[in-house]
């Protein structure tokens, strides 16, 4: 964790808790996947805009927490009602 920028950690779990909390909505992890990528993405568009500075990475980041989020919610998923 050592080489891990605190930033890009922060992104991951936004990325991971968006993904997660659309899915406790909807009941649909797809939904959830959509939202970490539109949330990463806005809050990059927004950064672009404010600071001008753009930075994929942490958009990736926020992506890669939300498809976190979404194998978390499929194994859940599995568990609870199997395949």
């Amino acid at each position: 964790m050592k080489n891990i920028p605190y930033d890009k950690i922060l992104h991951f779990l936004a990325g991971f808790i968006v993904s997660t909390l659309v899915y406790a909505i909807t009941g649909n992890t797809v939904y959830g996947l959509y939202a970490a990528a539109f949330a990463g993405l806005m809050k990059e568009v927004r950064d672009w805009g404010i600071y001008k500075g753009f930075d994929p990475g942490d958009m990736l980041t926020t992506w890669a927490g939300g498809v976190a989020g979404w194998a978390f919610m499929e194994l859940v998923q599995f568990c609870v009602k199997g395949w």
